[in-house]
């Protein structure tokens, strides 16, 4: 999983312990199914909440054709990124960060509301305030959330607002994109998480300082339910735990703290961008439903399952390799296998499913 917390879209995968217990199960295994959970949970409600998100006309871009929403899209996500990370790196800034982030996941959190029950109401597309709760009801919702999320954030709580907010931020995002943007996208944002996880380190730098904000950009599930994420001792992605040069000791005073190998994360980034491409598939290739409840055709599943199978090869590396990994390079291949094999099982050819 990644070990990034997300960038409005993107987050990348660090290492929990690889030591396997005393018991014929591996460390980390339930740590494991929980993120495995978390990432299928947010794309599966996001299929179904796509037909209700297309039908509030709340999809991002109006010409889901245009590969220039990919040029559009990637500049606010890195605007957004260097933003955050000039915050961190001068102290500046991060409790304006935090609200923002929050404030976010709220609002999306009252859009999926809104969605799945059918009360209150969201500003539509072509408006200014797109997206922004404006009734009484979609409003209280993004109140509650965004207090809740600020008072409490405890790691089940953010795993569920992630999930919720998540799930509407993959059709609003999905919505906008055609098959050749969509795999334009993948193709183009995995090339870039390794470039920042493994070349600049620049992603490593922005979990860092994300971490230490409690946001619901990061799936996190511990070890032992004896976890607390409101530990004041926690840091998220692990600092400099070398302890005393001369003995390789940690200090006394942080024995007892929470550490790093106590967890398994996964940037929400990494569940938002492969679900786009279930989403689109979906929506835009002319293929019969098989599970008409998901608006999900053989090609939006098939994404789905290649995602799970991205994931398993994600785990291995995480689970054998030491170090922090980028999660979009193995999950965005696994989508696009599972897509195009999907595409062709319902008789589509690869050349439409690649918008070409």
């Amino acid at each position: 999983m990644s070990e990034r917390a997300a960038d409005a879209a993107d987050d990348s995968v660090a290492d929990t312990d690889a030591a396997e217990s005393a018991t014929p199960v591996p460390s980390g295994t339930y740590a494991y199914a929980g993120i495995v959970a978390c990432y299928a949970a947010t794309i599966l409600l996001g299929l179904a909440l796509t037909d209700e998100i297309a039908a509030m006309g709340l999809a991002m871009f109006q010409d889901p054709g245009s590969v220039g929403n990919v040029g559009v899209f990637a500049a606010m996500l890195l605007v957004a990124t260097a933003g955050m990370v000039a915050a961190f790196r001068y102290g500046y800034g991060e409790t304006l960060v935090r609200v923002f982030l929050l404030g976010s996941a709220s609002t999306l959190t009252a859009v999926a509301f809104v969605a799945l029950t059918g009360t209150g109401s969201i500003a539509a597309g072509g408006s200014a305030a797109m997206g922004l709760p404006n009734s009484p009801a979609s409003i209280a919702v993004t109140l509650v959330t965004f207090a809740v999320l600020w008072g409490y954030p405890e790691w089940y709580v953010n795993d569920i607002a992630a999930v919720v907010f998540g799930a509407a931020a993959i059709p609003m995002l999905g919505l906008g994109f055609g098959p050749l943007p969509v795999v334009v996208l993948l193709v183009a944002w995995a090339g870039y998480d390794a470039y920042a996880v493994y070349v600049s380190g620049h992603m490593q730098e922005l979990a860092a300082g994300l971490g230490d904000l409690n946001a619901p950009i990061v799936f996190v599930v511990p070890h032992s339910l004896d976890f607390s994420m409101r530990d004041p001792e926690f840091d998220l992605i692990g600092g400099d735990e070398s302890g005393d040069e001369a003995t390789g000791e940690p200090p006394a005073d942080d024995a007892e703290a929470p550490t790093r190998s106590e967890i398994a994360l996964l940037g929400l980034g990494d569940a938002i961008i492969p679900g786009m491409l279930a989403v689109s598939a979906g929506h835009f290739l002319d293929a019969p439903a098989v599970v008409p409840a998901l608006n999900a055709n053989a090609p939006a599943l098939g994404a789905l399952v290649g995602g799970l199978v991205g994931m398993g090869g994600l785990l291995y590396l995480v689970h054998r390799v030491e170090g922090a990994h980028a999660g979009l390079p193995p999950l965005n291949a696994g989508v696009l296998g599972g897509y195009l094999l999907g595409a062709v099982a319902a008789g589509v050819p690869v050349t439409t499913a690649l918008g070409l």
